[in-house]
């Protein structure tokens, strides 16, 4: 995530395992982790590489396939959200303020891992497990895509987004937390590949 490597550079198991002091064992393990999330490629005979940049295209069908599932689960979070469970979102809030947003991974990861926590609580409180599964594979691919292919920005915007798709789910009002939802994943299409 730091672009230490560049896209398609190949990744040498023993090498890295020397490096990191570890047996190669779990470092396939970590390799084929990330192959599941879409960042890193095994080719047979080839091995593995650290994976292409998304395209275009790619990004389109990205947030297609979100704006389909995420809006219908946020109106599910809302009809079943309980008070422990709020929380927790708030504090996911806290951990993408400004002060994160900028730099490289190093300091980006702090806003990225609370912003996908904070969608994957939604998820979670939507009791849909399934789906949970599949955000959690195109998570990956989201914040790669936000450091390849735009410069940070918006940040305003995505608070002010987080926000409102909160109170739609402290109001316990589905058609909210859709509607927020939605308007969150349009904004941060249009902020990532205008």
């Amino acid at each position: 995530m730091d672009q230490d490597l560049a896209p398609g550079a190949r990744l040498n198991v023993d090498a890295l395992a020397r490096e990191m002091a570890v047996s190669t064992t779990p470092l396939r393990e970590a390799l084929a982790a990330l192959c599941a999330r879409g960042l890193v490629r095994n080719e047979a005979f080839i091995g593995f590489s650290v994976a292409p940049l998304p395209d275009a295209a790619f990004l389109r069908d990205l947030y297609d396939t979100r704006l389909r599932l995420e809006p219908w689960l946020a109106g599910q979070a809302a009809r079943r959200i309980t008070a422990e469970a709020v929380a927790p979102l708030r504090a996911c809030l806290a951990d993408m303020g400004a002060h994160v947003r900028r730099g490289p991974w190093q300091t980006h990861r702090t806003h990225a891992a609370a912003d996908e926590a904070f969608h994957d609580l939604i998820v979670q409180a939507s009791g849909n497990q399934p789906a949970r599964q599949a955000l959690a594979a195109l998570n990956a691919q989201v914040h790669a895509s936000r450091l390849y292919m735009a410069a940070q920005k918006g940040a305003e915007d995505t608070a002010r987004e987080h926000e409102a798709i909160l109170e739609a789910l402290i109001r316990g009002d589905a058609a909210g937390a859709e509607a927020a939802m939605a308007r969150h994943l349009e904004g941060s299409r249009e902020r990532l590949a205008p």
